[in-house]
């Protein structure tokens, strides 16, 4: 026959917490008789577990067993630290900081873990520190100790070397200006002074003046420092020492005016009742510069131009240069200032540069005519005063009426510069239209072919006849160029001339045969 026994149930208890340090009971349930983890075979166990600790049980009934763990949670154990006593001097501060928790209360309403407190007498601040599971109480103690009331002694008053002693009272310990730390010092000043001593009582400090008054009858002229002035100013002398003066200028005033036109040495005597004595100041006397400048001056805008100061030992322009001769390219008219200095004594001194704008000139766009029109030319340009055309006119606008093919070339100009452009008129015998019969079947055109060079003129020419001449002329008819060559029976003639080495502007070409003369102004940029 086989018996079956019913199994325990084992039960370890219900989970708990306890502080850091504290002991609790654990008891199991539901056998027989008992094993726990700790090796204890008792019911109840009592432990003290250092952090959180599980613990098992087993439960043994009838030869059967069943087994239960129970957790021990371990919470940390608040410990209130309001910090070491310390000590103040009245009328301090000090601040407080406690630790051991997450929150705190002090006895003075305030909730911080730091607290500043000054009070006026020796005080105990206590603090509650906690956190979620336990509190704590600390206290901290701040003595306040009393300042002392330093005092270094009355006034005094001694003869010119004579000495006295100082006495201080009020403290424990000294600390005197001259350095010395004993209660009494000995001083022997040979003016008035005035003497500080710290006194010190308990860690706290106060501080008192005593001022030695030294009575002298022998007097020690001072006439003052030497002192530096500008031709034609002056400067105020002061002497002291006594209570009369007397001034080599003769003046009997403590402070005098003077205004030397050269280095000059016054000499003052001071006296008092009972003595006197002597002293000098010297009145160095510095020359004015007399700046000189560069006249006013025109220069043409993108230009620069040099200006020039002399007359003195250093100069600062208006521009921040600081040399004597400065390039400018203003681009608009401007004043130049410029201050030389000798020593500290100066002038000043301006220069105009007036800027005269480049001309820029349009002659306008290459046009046609019909034969026996007219039309009107008109140049536009900037920077221009006066206008010149091929024609002679010098109008801004011409009215032209040509009967052939005609390059018509306008200078325009200003006082510093000049430009020139031209424009082709192309004549057309237009429907209905008087065919107007040329005088000759002379033909002249001048072109730069820049396919070919930009440094290439070409001179075409027809109409010609025996032996010709090729002359080319600047705006001022100094010769340029010259070239003989044959007519050609009146054929088509190409002469050339390198322009490489010939500047920009306004050139006059003319051209010669056994009785005909020609002449064309041209452009070469």
């Amino acid at each position: 026959m086989v018996t079956v026994n019913s199994s325990p149930t084992a039960n370890a208890g219900n989970d708990i917490s306890i502080l850091e340090g504290d002991s609790t009971t654990l008891s199991a349930s539901g056998g027989n008789t008992y094993l726990w983890s700790t090796g204890e075979t008792t019911q109840s166990i009592t432990v003290n577990p250092n952090t959180t600790t599980t613990y098992s049980v087993t439960a043994f009934m009838n030869g059967c067993e069943d087994t239960d763990s129970v957790i021990v949670t371990v919470n940390a154990q608040v410990v209130a630290n309001a910090g070491e006593d310390v000590t103040i001097c009245e009328n301090a501060s000090t601040t407080l900081t406690a630790s051991g928790g997450t929150d705190y209360l002090w006895n003075t309403g305030e909730t911080t873990q730091s607290i500043t407190v000054g009070p006026s007498t020796t005080t105990t601040y206590s603090v509650t520190v906690s956190n979620a599971n336990s509190s704590d109480t600390d206290s901290v103690i701040v003595t306040v100790n009393p300042n002392p009331t330093a005092n270094a002694g009355v006034d005094v008053t001694i003869s010119e070397g004579e000495s006295v002693t100082l006495t201080a009272s009020g403290g424990n310990n000294y600390i005197w200006s001259t350095g010395e730390t004993t209660q009494n010092i000995t001083v022997s000043p040979n003016a008035t002074t005035t003497y500080t001593v710290i006194a010190i009582l308990n860690g706290c400090e106060d501080s008192d003046d005593v001022i030695v008054n030294v009575e002298t009858d022998q007097v020690v002229a001072n006439a003052g420092a030497d002192v530096d002035i500008c031709e034609g100013y002056s400067v105020t002398l002061t002497a002291s020492g006594g209570t009369d003066y007397l001034w080599s200028t003769g003046e009997t005033t403590q402070s005098i005016i003077v205004s030397p036109n050269s280095t000059t040495t016054y000499t003052v005597i001071v006296s008092n009742e009972s003595s006197s004595d002597t002293d000098d100041v010297t009145v160095d006397v510095n020359p004015v510069p007399e700046v000189t400048v560069s006249n006013d001056t025109t220069i043409l805008e993108g230009n620069y131009i040099t200006l020039s100061a002399s007359g003195a030992n250093n100069y600062e322009w208006s521009n921040g240069a600081t040399q004597p001769n400065i390039a400018v390219s203003p681009s608009v008219t401007t004043t130049y200032v410029v201050t030389g200095y000798i020593n500290n004594c100066y002038d000043v001194k301006d220069v105009t540069v007036s800027v005269v704008e480049q001309v820029a000139v349009d002659a306008g766009e290459d046009t046609s005519i019909c034969l026996g029109d007219e039309i009107t030319l008109t140049a536009t340009a900037s920077g221009a005063e006066d206008f010149l055309w091929n024609t002679g006119e010098t109008t801004q606008s011409i009215i032209v009426s040509p009967n052939v093919d005609t390059m018509y070339t306008v200078i325009a100009s200003n006082s510093m510069d000049s430009n020139a452009d031209e424009i082709m008129v192309s004549v057309n015998i237009c429907e209905n239209e008087e065919i107007i019969p040329k005088d000759e079947d002379f033909s002249f055109i001048a072109y730069i072919d820049s396919r070919v060079s930009d440094n290439i003129l070409n001179i075409k020419l027809t109409g010609l006849e025996d032996e010709c001449a090729l002359y080319l002329f600047d705006i001022s008819g100094k010769l340029i160029h010259s070239d003989e060559f044959n007519g050609n029976d009146g054929q088509e003639v190409i002469r050339t001339i390198n322009t490489a080495r010939i500047s920009d502007g306004v050139y006059i070409i003319k051209v010669s045969d056994s009785d005909k003369e020609h002449s064309k102004s041209i452009v070469i940029k």
